[in-house]
């Protein structure tokens, strides 16, 4: 009877220890914008062939439009610095950040991930990249902790750095800057651009996130308090 009544305990340990451990293995893929908010982006630079055109770009700007479950829909806006209206100007786009699609289409590197995301999570598409590092920064006089993928990518043409910045709570883009060296002859060439952003209305209506009732405990802590319970449950067999 004893050795039943312990059974039933070690279950409930491990079921109740299992419910806490969930939280370390699930990512929830949620959205941290509403309708109305925008993000802005300028400072555009450009050297190198190719990205030259960069130098002209007076402002591109990203306005939610839509949230719809997964789904973000960001209206995009911008402009050369001459006034004329920049490619893409008026476009709508349906970002699902659970799969990483656009409009349907996987695509990586995109402007907004789902919010909340800690160091070492996977950034959608499924198999592609993962956030590299937390930290705090300070963007338009606002401290931010964000989310930032580095990205490497090496052919036998040529080596790239890509560097994302992502808001944390709003998962909206913040900065990007790429930097390019291509293996030509007589020697190589670098090539890069960057953006960053110049207003938004996101900072200060992004809802702080809510903090978890119970304590999340570590896989190692689980681990060790089931390898304890087992072992004990096989040495009162063992002494039956």
């Amino acid at each position: 009877m004893s050795n039943h009544k312990f059974l039933l305990s070690a279950i409930f340990v491990f079921v109740f220890l299992s419910a806490l451990v969930l939280p370390v293995f699930a990512v929830s893929y949620d959205p941290g914008v509403t309708v109305g908010q925008f993000i802005k982006y300028g400072n555009f630079s450009g050297n190198g062939q190719g990205f030259e055109a960069f130098n002209d770009y007076g402002f591109l700007q990203l306005q939610i439009t839509s949230v719809v479950g997964k789904e973000v829909t960001l209206l995009s806006t911008g402009q050369f610095k001459n006034g004329t209206a920049s490619p893409g100007n008026g476009i709508t786009a349906v970002w699902n950040l659970e799969t990483g699609e656009e409009d349907g289409t996987p695509s990586t590197q995109g402007p907004i991930i789902a919010a909340n995301l800690n160091q070492g999570d996977p950034i959608p598409p499924t198999d592609t990249y993962s956030v590299n590092q937390s930290e705090s920064r300070t963007y338009l006089g606002s401290n931010r902790v964000v989310n930032i993928l580095n990205v490497e990518i090496s052919t036998s043409d040529y080596n790239s750095t890509l560097t994302y910045v992502y808001d944390k709570l709003s998962g909206m883009l913040l900065e990007s800057s790429t930097q390019t060296t291509t293996q030509s002859e007589p020697h190589p060439v670098t090539s890069s651009y960057s953006y960053s952003i110049i207003e938004t209305n996101i900072f200060g209506s992004t809802p702080t996130p809510s903090v978890p009732e119970f304590p999340v405990l570590s896989l190692e802590v689980v681990v060790f308090v089931l390898i304890v319970v087992i072992t004990a449950f096989i040495l009162v067999k063992r002494r039956k």
